[in-house]
């Protein structure tokens, strides 16, 4: 069996579900683990579908996702580089709860359950870190479930304070606050389309909590954000 590539070698001893493995044993989960190219937009999950393998990405970002039938789709979460996707439903061999799609260009490296449980045999502390990540997994799914109880503008307001607390960058203005992603990737991210999102800009807005621009905003009241995102009125 020919030698694992590097590249793959570090994104698996970077992923959390396997955090505490010993080198030996990453080395065999990269030999056995299969790994393919994929443009930008290819399926890779398709929900419904049996899972019988996870990935994790080696270079890239890939997109999870669920499709409504009116056409909206709610970007669960985006994997970059040591992240892994579908791993609970292919740890439980049950089927793919949401759909998956390389978000760039991305290397994926496919590994299969069967190898992961070997691991777990052969190194039992592995599986404290597995737990770990999967009930984190939980815990973020919770959060998302949260935000889409709000509607548009408060799940607007509740991703702009996040990011003006981890990005905001102090201006004579008020924070200036990068979106990170363009406006059509935040309004799949937030369980909307791009025109009601960008009403809920405007609302922000006309109530002089914000100023919109390309690729960021300028925000003028950040508590105004804080209690609008928290669905508090008070």
């Amino acid at each position: 069996m020919p030698a694992p590539r590097p590249d793959v070698v570090a994104a698996l001893a970077a992923c959390r579900l396997w955090r505490t493995a010993s080198r030996e044993a990453i080395a065999r989960l990269a030999a056995s683990a299969r790994v393919v190219d994929a443009p930008r937009g290819t399926p890779l999950v398709t929900e419904g579908e049996p899972a019988t393998r996870l990935g994790v990405v080696i270079a890239g970002k890939v997109r999870v996702y669920h499709a409504h039938a009116d056409g909206r789709t709610v970007v669960l979460e985006t994997v970059e580089s040591g992240g892994s996707f579908a791993a609970v439903a292919a740890l439980a061999g049950g089927r793919y709860p949401a759909n998956a799609e390389a978000a760039t260009p991305a290397t994926v490296a496919w590994v299969e359950p069967a190898d992961v449980f070997e691991v777990l045999e052969a190194e039992p502390q592995v599986l404290r870190a597995l737990v770990a990540d999967l009930a984190a997994r939980v815990v973020d799914l919770t959060a998302v479930v949260q935000t889409l109880a709000l509607d548009v503008p408060q799940r607007l307001a509740r991703y702009l304070f996040q990011r003006s607390l981890a990005a905001g960058e102090p201006v004579p203005e008020g924070l200036r606050v990068p979106l990170g992603m363009t406006k059509g990737e935040l309004a799949a991210s937030l369980g909307t389309v791009p025109e009601t999102l960008s009403r809920a800009f405007a609302r922000l807005r006309d109530d002089g909590v914000l100023t919109v621009r390309a690729h960021d905003v300028v925000v003028h009241d950040v508590g105004a954000l804080a209690r609008l995102g928290s669905a508090y009125d008070g």
